[in-house]
């Protein structure tokens, strides 16, 4: 596979999200860095689109279901994600999403947009059993709440259930667009969610590192690292992009361990090495019936 530059930012970027979050909340409560985190992606997207000269416009028949994608990807997904993560560990929270693939394939197959394997659904149980090991794991270590690593278990579903919702989306719109127009979509959580905290948020006592971690949270991990990703599958495809994101939490693991002085516990690390297992099984057959599809379309055509 040849490496990819975008994409090894988009690993180290995402990996040291969940430590920055951590060291974020120190002086930011959950609310007030969803807020300010949604607002700042928001203004940098509108001119990156305007730059770029694509339309703001709705298709008439899009705009429910563009605002819908928004709510739930923008919206709750971030609340589910930034309120988890606040109550369980940096590197189980990063192992946890990584459950998202399977969870794609899944919706993806039932849903018809991808040709069920069977390899890939045994794949999909050995990543639940991994999972399973790690939350497990995690309901006795320091930082770590059986809440907290559920609500990154929601936060995974919905985040799959996003892909494969905005998926038809994608033929009519370029992903940074649809990803601005949504932004309406999840104000109508975030505004409400966040605001009591950040009109009570005394800006003047963040520190210099606050400050970075948000820029990092907000801009590097949040914006650059999305336009990365998307360098990325025009660079290799979407089916090895994919493969990159398997780095993440071995990332997450290293950064919470070297900065944060947090590891995982032997038993975790198994629950670990069985979920990645089973991750990389499930992400082998996508790739196989992708293949498989195309095929079947050049011999058709």
């Amino acid at each position: 596979m040849s490496l990819s530059w975008p994409l090894v930012l988009v690993v180290l970027s995402w990996g040291f999200n969940f430590v920055s979050l951590k060291l974020l909340y120190r002086e930011i409560d959950p609310p007030a860095v969803a807020l300010l985190r949604f607002l700042t992606m928001w203004a940098l997207l509108l001119p990156l689109c305007l730059s770029r000269g694509l339309s703001l416009r709705y298709r008439r028949e899009d705009v429910l279901r563009v605002l819908v994608a928004g709510f739930l990807s923008m919206g709750l997904y971030m609340f589910l994600f930034l309120e988890g993560l606040h109550k369980t560990s940096a590197a189980e929270g990063a192992i946890i999403l990584a459950t998202s693939p399977v969870w794609t394939y899944l919706m993806a197959a039932a849903l018809k947009q991808e040709t069920f394997r069977l390899k890939g659904f045994v794949g999909s149980c050995v990543a639940f059993l991994g999972v399973a090991v790690v939350i497990a794991g995690g309901a006795a270590s320091d930082g770590s709440t059986l809440k907290g690593n559920l609500e990154l278990l929601a936060s995974a579903i919905l985040w799959a259930f996003c892909v494969v919702y905005m998926k038809p989306l994608l033929k009519h719109y370029e992903a940074t667009q649809l990803l601005t127009l949504s932004m309406p979509g999840g104000a109508l959580l975030m505004v409400p969610y966040g605001i009591g905290s950040v009109m009570h948020l005394h800006f003047g006592a963040i520190s210099l590192v606050g400050w970075l971690m948000f820029l990092q949270v907000a801009v590097l991990s949040g914006l650059v690292g999305f336009a990365c990703f998307y360098v990325g599958i025009k660079q290799i495809g979407p089916s090895r992009t994919t493969l990159y994101q398997y780095f993440v939490p071995p990332t997450a693991v290293f950064f919470a361990w070297s900065i944060l002085g947090k590891t995982l516990s032997p038993f975790q690390f198994l629950g670990f090495a069985v979920l990645l297992y089973g991750v990389v099984t499930t992400s082998r057959a996508r790739i196989s019936a992708e293949a498989s599809s195309d095929l079947d379309r050049e011999a058709a055509g």
